[in-house]
């Protein structure tokens, strides 16, 4: 376990407690694996820049910030409803999203 992959990892665990969401939750948000998220977040495992970014975008942020430690990050740009609602539309086609935008529109009319 390098140093990096053991802070990266502690960052994950904050960003998801911040999230107020499962690993499993979080892992599907960044079309992960929740056996993999979890080594990730432990430091076992060191990310690929592949990783890094599947990361960053389901976070919607950039890798730089990601990795920018110091940088503390408003992962909860949402409330907890709200993310888990990204969260299951954001691997969705576009045709998929445009469809729940419309509903949501009418619902809320």
């Amino acid at each position: 376990m390098s140093k990096v992959s053991v802070t990266l990892g502690k960052r994950l665990v904050k960003i998801r407690e911040n999230l107020e969401i499962s690993q499993e939750e979080f892992a599907f948000k960044c079309g992960l694996t929740a056996a993999h998220m979890g080594q990730l977040e432990r430091g076992e495992k060191s990310p690929t820049l592949d990783t890094l970014q599947k990361i960053a975008d389901g976070l919607c942020i950039t890798v730089s910030d990601l990795l920018d430690f110091g940088l503390n990050l408003p992962a909860n740009k949402f409330d907890s409803k709200t993310n888990k609602i990204l969260s299951i539309i954001q691997s969705r086609t576009n045709e998929d999203k445009s469809k729940v935008y419309n509903m949501i529109k009418l619902l809320f009319k």
